[in-house]
Order: structure tokens, then sequence, then C-alpha cells
């Protein structure tokens, strides 16, 4: 198990972007309200698996990136319809109800922020290595 500080940052970049979040849906209108905030849920979520996952991994911005569009093509196909779950209940909220090809596009920039972020500052994300005895 790693230790804690290893695991701050993320926590740290999650508890921003929530913040950040919960503003524009409290209070944004237009641009921010429809773009941003779907650009900096992908980064979100992230943060919030790199608490837990802690290893570098190129892959796991994909991998966030990819659960995104998929949540948004279940969309297409009304996964809450086929389901019989209510649209205002959590889960449905959870889920969503409409489909938009913008929203893929602004998971797909999201998911490029994270590999620009990774890339810019790698070493914040990624735990240190320590040499076994």
């Amino acid at each position: 198990m790693s230790k804690l500080s290893e695991r701050i940052p993320a926590l740290c970049g999650f508890v921003l972007l929530l913040v950040i979040e919960i503003i524009i849906g409290k209070s944004a209108h237009g641009f921010i309200r429809a773009y941003v905030g779907d650009v900096l849920v992908i980064p979100l979520i992230y943060c919030f698996v790199r608490i837990f996952y802690v290893r570098p991994a190129a892959w796991l911005p994909a991998a966030v990136g990819g659960l995104g569009i998929l949540a948004e093509i279940l969309q297409y196909f009304d996964l809450c319809g086929l389901l019989g779950i209510p649209r205002g209940s959590l889960l449905g909220i959870l889920l969503g109800s409409s489909a938009d090809l913008a929203d893929i596009v602004c998971y797909s920039a999201g998911t490029l922020l994270i590999y620009a972020a990774e890339w810019c500052f790698g070493k914040v994300f990624e735990p240190t290595h320590r040499k076994e005895e």
C-alpha cells in the first residue's frame, strides 16, 4: 500500500475540481455550464480514481474518458427507459437522459486535458518509486 502523501495531489485535484463543478452547476450559464462543466468532469473522475490507484498508468486517462463516452452512448440508446429507471431518480440523473455529440467532444477534450497535465506535471501525480532493498 502506498503512503498517504502519494495520494494527496489527486485528492487536492479532486476537491478543487468538485468545488469548481458545484459552482458551475449552481451559478454558471451558457457556454460555461454547457461545455466547461462537461470538459472538467473527466479530470474530476480521473483525480478520484487516482486517489485509490496511484501507480502510473498511461491507459488510465483514456479509460476514464472512454467511460464518459460510454455513458453518452448509453444515453443515446435510452438506458433509463430500457431499464425502467425514472428520469427524476438519483440513478436516472446520474445516467442522464439525452445524448449529445457535443458532450463526446467535451469528454474527449477533458481526456486530452488530463494527458497534458500528466505531461506537464507528471511528477506531481506519479508516486515516488523506491528501490527495493
